[in-house]
């Protein structure tokens, strides 16, 4: 009785660069993934504070299981207290 586990997502937000002219993105997501320059990385529920540059592609993986990729040459990625705020087209 009452053992109950509450699921926690990731609330991201994906902002392009106006000069870029596409959709951003926000929404929750099990887990977000990219690349900077010491390789590939993911971002799971209770990760730790971080903000890095990031190379190439974004994963933004949803809770029903679905991917939204992104491709692009640089950004920013920022997380903090399970929201990642991510900056493309800069």
């Amino acid at each position: 009785m009452g053992d109950e586990v509450k699921e926690i997502f990731l609330k991201v937000k994906v902002f392009w660069s106006p000069a870029a002219r596409k959709k951003n993105f926000e929404g929750e997501a099990e887990a977000v993934s990219s690349q900077n320059r010491l390789g590939r990385f993911d971002v799971l529920p209770g990760h730790a504070n971080f903000i890095t540059l990031i190379f190439k592609d974004l994963t933004i993986h949803l809770k029903n299981k679905e991917k939204i990729n992104f491709q692009f040459e640089r950004g920013v990625l920022e997380v903090s207290e399970n929201k990642v705020n991510v900056f493309l087209g800069l």
